[in-house]
């Protein structure tokens, strides 16, 4: 067998090993997991009691803070949380919130807050997306 031949044998073998190991969608693309959203079911295989818990295990760069927003002003920002479009509270406020309470949670930078709820979010936000939809 000549090396032109072993190459694409070479390629062929690595183009089908390569194509049976992505995931796909119904439309052929690869599917990946959404790092700013959680599902409900992924929430509830953390075993958690609180939001707060099942996001502290799953994606705990969502509470990671910024530190100082200016020089003058040394009060480190926290992530708000909102539901309905309703500001309910920092962070802390998970810990008050079940697992059973929502159906899932997704997270916004600091850029899509101010569009979506408006200026005052430099931390970003954690939407609590409740049972039963929006």
């Amino acid at each position: 067998m000549t090396n032109l031949w072993r190459g694409l044998l070479f390629l062929t073998l690595a183009t089908t090993s390569a194509a049976g190991c992505a995931s796909a969608t119904s439309n052929g693309q690869a599917s990946r997991p959404n790092r700013n959203e959680l599902t409900r079911t992924q929430l509830e295989e953390t075993r958690s009691e609180t939001v707060y818990d099942a996001i502290l295990k799953l994606r705990p760069t969502w509470f990671t803070s910024r530190g100082p927003t200016s020089v003058t002003n040394s009060t480190p920002t926290e992530v708000n949380v909102y539901m309905n479009g309703t500001l309910l509270g920092k962070s802390d406020y998970l810990r008050q919130v079940r697992l059973t309470d929502v159906s899932g949670v997704r997270y916004w930078d600091a850029g899509e807050a101010s569009t979506r709820f408006g200026m005052g979010n430099l931390r970003g936000v954690i939407e609590l997306i409740p049972r039963g939809g929006r």
